[in-house]
């Protein structure tokens, strides 16, 4: 099972860049060149410096109340090693840990494939992977978890939840679900997983969009695979989804770059001494327009690919400014056993921007999941929008995004967010802190509202407003609902 959220950057699994490499091969050459110069020689300040830890290490193994052993002080040596360095992104693997590290990296989990979203207490399924064994199963999107192994979910977060759907492969799970009002029993085989790096689907009127959730090794086949799929149902112009991907392999970024620039590169890698070691990218070009979705957790990976195409005018950037993690680590094994990933270069964008705790800026500043995906949408030349509200979630011309609170049902009113129906309607809004009034406006017309007056209700902090009157002032925006989901259209 998988939880769809957001990647965390700080050197933390899953969210790092990779230099694609044969280590073994430039380690032995490293090693070479060190004993041919003489640099390998121990000084005797470094030899005294080994004698006394050796010392020490023999003193608390024999004295020390905890009795620790040499596996327990080589790691707590290792350690402090590399928090020396105060760099978040170096670090140490034993071979547990690398394994769990790398099976992140590449999005491999086990379980039975389904993505959770939480609102107003219940846990909807989001999305059912295609081939998954939820999918051979019957579980259908929308449907809310009752239950697990016969015991009620009520109250249950995502990731409690979650420990009760994963287990040993081969294992199975019955799960009770709510299916608009009707109580289901369906049982799956948990089974290993990898989700994809890279989906596609048409969003109308020629846009194509193609959302990429980590550079795993294979994600430059797969994106290339989606694109080709796209350019055949005859897209005209591409959103790429960038957003909450923490990075991964530079060779994945280098091969997807590759596809819109035919003769360039995609970063100068400079290293410790300033040595620049540009990556290569040539045989592409497209002939339709790229927009690119990044927000704060669009990091490493995805800022160099992003970089590149915005320098080179392939691509224009919509969302909010991403992480800055301008960094690439080099893995290594120990022959002692274990990992350790190490930074050794900084990367810069085709025309030399820096990017490390800095970050990409957009070429339009767009806040909110939903605003941004119709900006990019309408950016691309799309005029006709439809959304379906509710059940934790919003879609938008077929994309889902998670929302927990964009519609709400009071009697016969529906409420809808706010951000959302302006984004919808191609209308701004703008808050008033002293009256905390809104006005929402649009072609030279100004509609106010406040809190309290019927119109405009307050939901955990977001404000929606009565869809009734938002229909009123924006014609062309119309909504009803079906099954208790909120279905909206703009043409």
């Amino acid at each position: 099972m998988v939880e769809r959220r957001q990647k965390l950057i700080n050197g933390e699994r899953g969210t790092f860049m990779i230099r694609g490499r044969t280590i073994r091969r430039a380690i032995a050459a490293l090693l070479a060149a060190l004993l041919l110069s003489g640099a390998w020689a121990p000084s005797v300040s470094w030899a005294e410096t080994k004698e006394q830890l050796n010392e020490v290490r023999q003193i608390l193994e024999e004295y020390h109340l905890s009795k620790p052993d040499d596996k327990d002080l080589n790691q707590t040596e290792i350690d402090k090693m590399v928090e020396s360095l105060h760099d978040p992104y170096t670090q140490y693997f034993d071979d547990e840990e690398w394994k769990s590290f790398a099976s992140d990296l590449e999005q491999n989990f086990t379980g039975i494939g389904i993505v959770l979203v939480q609102e107003n207490g219940r846990i909807y399924i989001e999305e059912v992977i295609a081939g998954s064994p939820a999918e051979k199963a019957g579980f259908q999107a929308g449907d809310v978890i009752s239950s697990v192994n016969g015991k009620s979910a009520k109250g249950l977060s995502i990731s409690d939840l979650q420990g009760k759907l994963r287990g040993i492969a081969g294992t199975s799970v019955t799960v009770g679900v709510d299916r608009n009002g009707k109580m289901l029993t369906l049982t799956a085989v948990r089974q290993a997983l990898q989700l994809p790096a890279a989906s596609g689907q048409m969003m109308g009127e020629g846009v194509g969009y193609l959302a990429l959730t980590g550079f795993t090794t294979d994600a430059g086949t797969q994106f290339a695979k989606q694109l080709d799929k796209l350019e055949k149902s005859g897209m005209t112009s591409l959103v790429i989804d960038l957003r909450n991907n923490g990075g991964g392999y530079v060779t994945a970024a280098q091969k997807i770059a590759s596809l819109f620039v035919k003769n360039g590169v995609l970063a100068h890698l400079k290293d410790r001494d300033g040595n620049d070691d540009p990556l290569p990218l040539s045989g592409g070009g497209k002939p339709y327009p790229v927009t690119i979705l990044v927000n704060g957790y669009s990091a490493s990976a995805s800022e160099l690919l992003a970089g590149a195409l915005q320098d080179y005018g392939v691509a224009k950037l919509v969302g909010t400014k991403t992480y800055g993690k301008g960094v690439v680590q080099s893995i290594i094994p120990l022959q002692s056993g274990g990992v350790i990933k190490v930074t050794v270069q900084e990367y810069f964008t085709p025309k030399g921007r820096k990017v490390d705790k800095t970050g990409l800026q957009p070429d339009q500043v767009v806040e909110g999941a939903e605003e941004q995906l119709i900006e990019a949408y309408r950016d691309s030349g799309g005029t006709q929008l439809s959304a379906s509200v509710g059940k934790g979630t919003v879609v938008i011309n077929g994309v889902r995004t998670t929302h927990p609170y964009a519609a709400v049902q009071q009697g016969n009113r529906w409420y809808v967010s706010l951000r959302l129906a302006a984004a919808l309607t191609g209308a701004s809004v703008g808050y008033e802190a002293k009256t905390k009034s809104v006005t929402v406006s649009r072609d030279g017309k100004a509609f106010p509202l406040k809190n309290g007056d019927g119109r405009l209700i307050n939901k955990n902090g977001w404000n929606l407003v009565d869809l009734s009157v938002m229909e009123q002032w924006f014609p062309s925006l119309t909504g009803g609902a079906v099954d208790g989901v909120l279905k909206l259209s703009v043409r």
